[in-house]
């Protein structure tokens, strides 16, 4: 037997269905997140931390450096985009540093330490980093 909804109820579940996917889920990304966060202690030798900004926009990255030294960065992200960003660093595949989420208008900040090497910064947020919210990080 087949229950039939009103063409208000169903337009309603379709729309609750496809906002609830385009979200993200932050209790899954949460427990899957890496140690290293922006809630996480500075290395001891954060005084060093040299600072960098990464400005997220929908749907890019940029940095205001674009020749990194291996070292202690502390990251400004801010967020001059309309959706809600984040950031993670990441090196062989292994994301190493991330933010919390940052809404609209707002900054977080994430220190990491960068070795010699290639990395990606990217927002995990949805589809976000396929939608170019991506950027290639050479430290050298």
């Amino acid at each position: 037997m087949f229950v039939r909804l009103p063409r208000g109820a169903a337009a309603l579940a379709i729309a609750v269905a496809f906002l609830t996917a385009c979200g993200g889920d932050s209790d899954d990304a949460a427990a899957t997140a890496p140690e290293t966060s922006s809630e996480s202690p500075a290395p001891a030798d954060s005084g060093d931390a040299e600072s960098i900004t990464a400005t997220e926009a929908d749907f890019t990255i940029s940095l205001d450096e674009d020749s990194l030294s291996p070292g202690t960065y502390e990251i400004t992200v801010n967020n001059d985009g309309d959706a809600t960003h984040d950031l993670v660093v990441e090196k062989d595949g292994e994301d190493v540093a991330e933010t919390d989420e940052i809404q609209p208008g707002q900054s977080a900040t994430v220190t990491v330490d960068l070795e010699s090497g290639d990395y990606v910064f990217y927002c995990s947020i949805g589809a976000h980093r396929s939608m170019g919210m991506e950027i290639d990080v050479s430290v050298s």
